[in-house]
């Protein structure tokens, strides 16, 4: 079946063009004026270009970065899951070939890296998708050039064990393994194969083990070309699957035995934006749905029926505002006020806010730069109680720890980065639109409190003449954006 409803309104900019008059001066007036603009200045740069504050509710602050080196395996970071607990973190390295454990600390920080390489034992050529169990006592892991899903049985301290390789053949569709979900009471494991333009689905067993596969593969019935991100509703009872090449997004009902039935198939068109679709992520109450576009860089929104189908689209694109270029992934914070947004040809990562209608606003955006690793940011995944955030860098060949600010205020540094220096530049917040849619950090220093900011502070410190101090800042802020960066440049991986 084929939905069509009308395109959304573009969005209209405006453009001001402010006009300069030159008047004489005394000095001593020259001099205020001097010190006023270096504070205004400095202002400007403690605020994000709208106005609003830094830290406020789902903001990002404090990002540690772990790098591509002897210790750590993230040549090509892709996927990123955490355990039910939050206590150990899963990092695929596509380029690498490699699948990393780490424990995590009560304050999001990393330790603990241990390193599973593809070998006679582990089928980790270009390990992509990685998901745990709900128990958290198994992991899945998609390995897209060895075209093979593999199994691990996990310990308590969260190493790995028991891999079990499913490789394509005659009995399993995995050529391009790529996403891998479980439906929330794990009994039923879904994959798709990107160059086999097909979705799997297994039974788990309660070793974890997968067993009776029952194939779709694209043709009249099933939009499947390219397939390449999956999803089930909170109660298990639909399945949402993105076709890349295909420029699909397809909704399926869901039996008590996992099978699929009943597909509704959404189209790139004038009425939705889906050309390269990837990611997709549910809200909690399965309410509203969050789909991202690769080839032409939109993010859309879409209500959720009783039956899985959807409607009113709302779509964000990528321009002076959004920064959409090459979207990827998607995720919402635990409460679902909040969505987590990665840009990969953008560098970017993207903090929206999020209404009960599932509109998105105040757009907060985090660049690559010396203080952010960006580099084709990828992979997103938040803790399970929302304090901390974790972001893979393709390009960048990185791993980002974000504290994920909690309260409107945050007067004082939440706890102390032990890993990496930062200062917390290259955001950028703008309000979004209500007329329509168109829509080098050095190791082992640790810093206390550099996300201080108390704007009513720096107002009064402007109106009782206390202005070198904004103007010591902007200086030595200007100078960290204006540090220059690189960023290697690599083959790109779907």
């Amino acid at each position: 079946m084929i939905f069509s409803a009308k395109p959304s309104a573009p969005t209209p900019s405006t453009v001001f063009s402010p006009k300069r008059v030159k008047a004489p001066w005394p000095r001593w007036q020259s001099v205020c004026v001097f010190v006023a603009q270096l504070a205004v200045t400095s202002l400007c740069v403690l605020q994000p270009a709208s106005g609003e504050e830094v830290n406020e509710p789902g903001s990002l602050i404090n990002p540690v970065i772990y790098r591509n080196d002897n210790s750590h395996e993230l040549s090509g970071a892709t996927g990123v899951a955490l355990s039910p607990d939050g206590q150990h973190l899963y990092v695929t390295a596509n380029v690498g070939d490699a699948l990393s454990v780490y424990d995590v600390a009560s304050n999001g920080t990393l330790s603990n890296s241990r390193i599973y390489r593809n070998d006679d034992i582990h089928e980790l050529d270009g390990a992509q998708g990685v998901t745990l169990s709900p128990d958290g006592q198994h992991l899945y892991v998609t390995a897209l050039i060895g075209n093979a899903l593999s199994v691990y049985d996990v310990a308590s301290d969260g190493t790995l064990s028991n891999p079990r390789i499913y490789r394509n053949d005659n009995t399993h569709e995995l050529d391009g393994a790529l996403g891998v979900a479980l439906s929330p009471n794990g009994q039923h494991l879904y994959v798709t194969a990107t160059w086999g333009n097909a979705l799997s689905v297994y039974d788990v067993a309660s070793d974890g083990s997968l067993s009776n596969p029952r194939i779709y593969r694209n043709g009249d019935t099933h939009k499947l070309n390219g397939a390449q991100a999956v999803t089930l509703s909170p109660d298990g009872q639909h399945l949402y699957v993105t076709a890349y090449r295909g420029n699909d997004l397809s909704v399926y009902d869901v039996a008590s035995d996992g099978s699929l039935s009943n597909p509704r198939i959404y189209h790139n068109d004038e009425t939705y934006e889906l050309g390269g679709a990837q990611s997709v992520a549910l809200s909690r109450d399965g309410q509203h749905l969050y789909v991202t576009a690769l080839l032409e860089s939109a993010l859309s929104v879409f209500d959720v029926a009783s039956d899985g189908a959807l409607s009113n689209p709302r779509i964000y694109r990528n321009d002076d505002t959004h920064e959409l270029f090459g979207v990827r992934d998607v995720t919402l914070s635990p409460d679902g006020q909040h969505l987590y947004v990665t840009s990969f040809w953008g560098s970017a990562l993207l903090v929206y806010d999020v209404a009960s209608d599932g509109a998105l606003s105040n757009l907060r955006i985090h660049r690559n730069g010396d203080t952010h690793e960006l580099g084709g940011a990828r992979g997103v995944v938040l803790s399970p109680d929302g304090q901390h955030l974790y972001v893979t860098a393709f390009f960048g060949d990185a791993l980002s720890v974000y504290q994920v600010v909690q309260a409107v205020e945050t007067n004082t540094s939440l706890y102390s980065l032990t890993h990496s220096a930062s200062i917390n530049s290259g955001m950028e917040g703008r309000p979004i639109s209500t007329d329509g849619f168109s829509p080098y950090i050095t190791p082992s220093v640790e810093v206390e409190g550099e996300n201080e900011r108390d704007y009513c502070a720096i107002g009064g410190a402007v109106i009782s003449g206390f202005v070198v101090t904004g103007a010591v800042v902007s200086v030595v802020i200007g100078m960290v954006c204006w540090a220059t960066h690189r960023t290697k440049l690599k083959e790109h991986q779907l």
